[in-house]
């Protein structure tokens, strides 16, 4: 009988371990669910969006009620002020690109080029570098955090032109001189509009435009509006790319894919998979 008790005991003691409590789980996807609809959820369709009984949603509504996570008015559900502190904070201490920074290091360790993160300018005549993580071979391309670099002749400056507004592209293109740079540089304003349709379809962009004997392959990354955010990409030798071309351009899609999804991007993503 003893021997029986504490084996039960034990067996409840390895469920508990295997199997933790839910509710946390289920606090962060009533926020994340509610965090995608600014104007609230009633608690019949959060039910049904989150596949979870409507009482157990209820108890949950009102603790996160009471500790000002969330607001609920009218039969209607939305985030409350202490749930936007938090994401400020976050925002705050992790933010772009701080927080895409795991998916740059997975594609830096998958190829083993140099991949950078870059956004446009303010006033969207060249890009700056935001993050770098360089190759350790001794050929390698190099960036520094903080660098500036042109737009039309390097490949994450044309992901940025190919996905900006149609007012940007046309305010680029009437007012940058578009100088040769190496070989492969575009240099005239009908070959730039031409690579943009290029890019737009495909969903990424290959270029030696920038320094002779390097190439680049770059993706976009999209904001929770949908609107283009940033390009992330690698650069190296180009017989190295020439050699590896078809993973490089999966590998930096997909981190497009990724970085642009950790931005709050739920669209479909340009090119196919």
């Amino acid at each position: 009988m003893s021997a029986k008790t504490m084996s039960t005991h034990s067996s409840e003691d390895d469920d508990d371990r295997a199997a933790p409590p839910r509710a946390p789980l289920r606090v962060m996807q009533v926020i994340s669910t509610l965090a995608k609809h600014r104007d609230g959820l009633s608690l019949a369709q959060l039910s049904e969006a989150l596949q979870l009984p409507k009482t157990s949603l209820f108890s949950l509504l009102r603790s996160l009620e009471s500790g000002g996570y969330v607001i609920s008015e009218s039969g209607h559900h939305r985030l409350g002020q202490e749930t936007h502190s938090l994401a400020a904070l976050i925002q705050h201490t992790d933010g772009f690109p701080g927080n895409v920074r795991p998916w740059l290091s997975q594609l830096h360790k998958a190829c083993e080029e140099t991949v950078m993160v870059g956004v446009p300018a303010d006033n969207w005549t060249r890009l700056v570098y935001v993050d770098v993580i360089e190759a350790s071979s001794w050929l390698r391309y190099s960036a520094n955090v903080g660098a500036h670099r042109p737009l039309y002749s390097t490949s994450l400056g044309l992901t940025m032109l190919a996905f900006a507004t149609p007012e940007q592209q046309r305010r680029y293109l009437e007012t940058t001189r578009l100088e040769t740079v190496t070989a492969f540089t575009i240099t005239t304003r009908k070959g730039l509009q031409q690579a943009f349709r290029e890019i737009q379809a495909a969903g990424y962009v290959c270029s030696a435009g920038s320094i002779e004997g390097a190439t680049g392959v770059s993706a976009p990354i999209f904001d929770g509006e949908g609107k283009l955010y940033a390009a992330v990409g690698m650069a190296g030798p180009t017989a190295r790319c020439d050699r590896n071309m078809e993973r490089f351009i999966d590998l930096v899609r997909q981190c497009g894919i990724q970085m642009s999804r950790a931005l709050g991007y739920e669209g479909a993503y340009p090119g196919k998979d």
